[in-house]
């Protein structure tokens, strides 16, 4: 049986108003204690805002936000006990990195042996112990955001609150230092929310992935079940990793009148030995669901987008609908204009309605 945790944050029907524009448009989402949720979005989405308004940053103009279980929608925002990571830091240029971290600790009203103890402490756990002496200006961007995330957690906050804390750093730097702050985090079991626009980030940190549109939570899952299950047509276009197909145009055992069905692109498998000779002018009449339970279809290749970690085939079928197929870097890469056999499990499709 799953252990049920207590809810470190919960936010409910918060509505928020800017220059006469609903900005939060009754918010409801809660995370339980030593977890990480991702707010998940476009610019303009509204994830900022709810993220200054969890810290206190920016008044409500509805509903309520309880820490602990404390209603805490009117304290102000230095008395949330909440520690925030912001993309540029932020740091004090002119103190050293020991002291940094050290000046929360102190601000809080605690002695120089209790803040140095804890700055040590975090110093260790962010592998920067060389670098204590130091003044920001002489440390790189990854160091810089570790220290910014050790200042933030030397005040053994209540809820972290990370604003796109990654976007600045090149990729080399990125994804090792998100994946140092993972562990950091389940180590200390600190509970968190991230603001990000990135899909590859939000799904490696976070235990719930919220995906927001227009002020609005669409979807909040775990990774694997917002990967497998989007609820909406929008959620699996933004997440773009499924191929939609018109659901009219099914064989007979899936046929709908309205809708698509999904499918995660990953599951859409491409049948070389069975492609149609290179320049064939049409495609079959018609698709068929084949007897091991694959839905066949064919389509048109576009284009190959050669990635580093893989290829990514563009096609369009016959009612024009656009396709994604991934292939390795080993793979025979099909030329523009071939029409290629596919195949997709019945099993692994979802229907959405319109």
């Amino acid at each position: 049986m799953n252990e049920v945790l207590p809810m470190q944050l919960q936010v409910q029907q918060a509505r928020v108003n800017l220059g006469g524009r609903p900005v939060l448009r009754d918010v409801d989402v809660s995370i339980p204690q030593g977890q990480v949720l991702a707010l998940l979005g476009g610019s303009g989405c509204g994830k900022t805002t709810l993220l200054r308004a969890i810290a206190g940053l920016q008044a409500l103009h509805g509903g309520h936000i309880h820490m602990g279980g404390r209603d805490i929608s009117r304290v102000p925002a230095q008395e949330r006990g909440m520690g925030v990571v912001f993309q540029n830091y932020a740091l004090f240029p002119n103190l050293s990195v020991l002291e940094n971290i050290k000046f929360g600790v102190l601000a809080d009203g605690h002695g120089q042996t209790e803040a140095t103890s804890r700055a040590n402490e975090l110093l260790q756990l962010v592998e920067l112990q060389a670098q204590a002496t130091k003044v920001p200006a002489q440390l790189s961007g990854g160091q810089r955001q570790r220290v910014a995330l050790a200042r933030a957690l030397a005040r053994k906050p209540s809820l972290l609150l990370m604003d796109e804390p990654f976007s600045a750093l090149d990729e080399s730097f990125r994804v090792p230092l998100r994946r140092s702050f993972r562990h950091l985090q389940r180590a200390l079991g600190q509970s968190c929310l991230l603001v990000t626009h990135d899909r590859e980030e939000a799904f490696e940190l976070a235990d719930q992935v919220a995906v927001m549109f227009d002020g609005r939570i669409e979807q909040c899952s775990p990774p694997l079940t917002l990967w497998r299950r989007p609820q909406t047509r929008r959620v699996a276009e933004f997440l773009g990793a499924f191929n939609l197909l018109d659901a009219r145009h099914a064989p007979g055992v899936l046929y709908r009148d309205r809708g698509h069905w999904i499918s995660p692109i990953a599951m859409l498998t491409w049948v070389p030995q069975a492609a149609s000779p290179q320049g064939e002018a049409q495609p079959p009449s018609g698709e068929a669901a084949g007897d091991a339970g694959d839905w066949l279809l064919r389509a048109q290749v576009q284009a190959c987008f050669i990635g580093q970690q893989r290829v990514a085939i563009e096609l369009v079928n016959a009612q024009g609908g656009i396709l994604t197929l991934w292939a390795d870097h080993q793979s025979a890469l099909p030329e523009p204009g071939r029409w290629l056999d596919l195949r997709v499990r019945l099993a692994d499709l979802q229907y959405l309605a319109e």
